[in-house]
């Protein structure tokens, strides 16, 4: 557009000129011609290198717009993909937070676990000594196991800690069953032959083989009592029959302590 308004411009003095020197061309010097066509000519080069260099501005302008317009839209998304990386470390943080608090609370307890292991099974241990002798042995080797299996340096701390678990899971299941069993028990200084009978932790009794002799723990005198032969014999047996599989169940009569008041 420009260049068409120069180009006008520029042809109203042309023509002049052109109609001047039809009129007088006898008259006016053909320099002057020479020159105001030069001018034309350098006018119109000068407008055409304008409009040249308008182009030019015009075409880069727009590329410096898309540019631009693909920078902002790339810096949007790096805004957003920003503020989602800022929320992920902050939950990543907090887990870190937790995560290193856990870490101190598993060493207290590292630290404190060997002692507690200890106490649990010198607990056992006491327990076993003082309550009913069945199984005495078995149940004994079992605690030298535990201790054995706590002093191991390739056992893992769960492992021990789990040998320990198992340990009063067995010595619990004894309150809950009944067994039968043959052993040797020293009756008066004298050993004999006998089948011991369990009944959970509420009775323990024995009788011989010949079934002349018959007798129960006594918890509170630590020690075997003889039983009245007439009286217990056939109870004794028909309740060791029962236990051991060899007769139906059925309600079966032994001695045990009376329970007493709590103090």
């Amino acid at each position: 557009m420009k260049n068409r308004r120069i180009f006008s411009k520029v042809l109203v003095p042309l023509a002049s000129l052109l109609v001047i020197g039809t009129a007088k061309a006898q008259d006016v010097d053909t320099s002057d011609l020479d020159r105001a066509q030069s001018v034309v000519a350098e006018t119109t080069q000068v407008a055409a290198q304008a409009q040249q260099n308008i182009n030019r501005l015009s075409n880069s302008a727009s590329s410096l717009f898309e540019e631009f317009k693909l920078e902002s839209d790339n810096l949007e998304a790096l805004l957003v993909l920003n503020a989602n990386w800022r929320r992920q470390v902050a939950v990543q943080e907090q887990e870190l937070n937790t995560i290193i608090e856990s870490i101190a609370e598993v060493r207290n307890v590292t630290q404190e676990l060997p002692l507690l292991m200890n106490r649990m099974i010198s607990g056992v241990e006491q327990f076993i000594e003082l309550d009913m002798p069945f199984h005495i042995d078995t149940r004994r080797a079992r605690i030298q196991f535990v201790r054995d299996a706590i002093d191991n340096p390739n056992v893992s701390t769960a492992e021990r800690f789990r040998q320990i678990l198992v340990l009063f899971q067995t010595e619990n299941a004894y309150g809950r069953t009944h067994e039968t069993y043959a052993t040797t028990l020293n009756i008066g200084g004298v050993d004999r032959d006998v089948d011991v009978l369990r009944v959970g932790r509420v009775s323990l009794v024995f009788q011989t083989k010949d079934r002349n002799l018959s007798g129960a723990w006594d918890a509170q005198a630590r020690q075997w009592v003889t039983l009245d032969s007439a009286e217990y014999r056939n109870a004794v047996r028909s309740a060791i029959n029962v236990s051991s599989g060899m007769v139906a169940p059925e309600i079966i009569d032994l001695p045990i302590v009376a329970p007493e008041l709590a103090q």
